[in-house]
């Protein structure tokens, strides 16, 4: 178990960014999903777009699951 003092710290959001690097698709990809309506965790804040990371993960398990069109 991981002492929680030097444990990294869990992070509820992620940017476009650090997102398209996790999932391996492009931010312009991710937005296009998001346009569609899928439930990849897409918010705004102010001009800057965040992904909620357990949504982004959820969606990606449920694609490996079998959830691809």
């Amino acid at each position: 178990m991981l002492d929680p003092i030097t444990a990294p710290p869990v992070t509820i959001t992620v940017d476009q960014p650090e997102a398209a690097r996790l999932t391996k698709l492009s931010a312009k990809t991710l937005g296009r999903f998001a346009d569609a309506g899928e439930p990849i965790g897409r918010i705004k804040v102010g001009r800057r777009v965040l992904f909620l990371r357990a949504a982004l993960e959820r969606w990606l398990v449920s694609k490996a699951e079998g959830g691809a069109r």
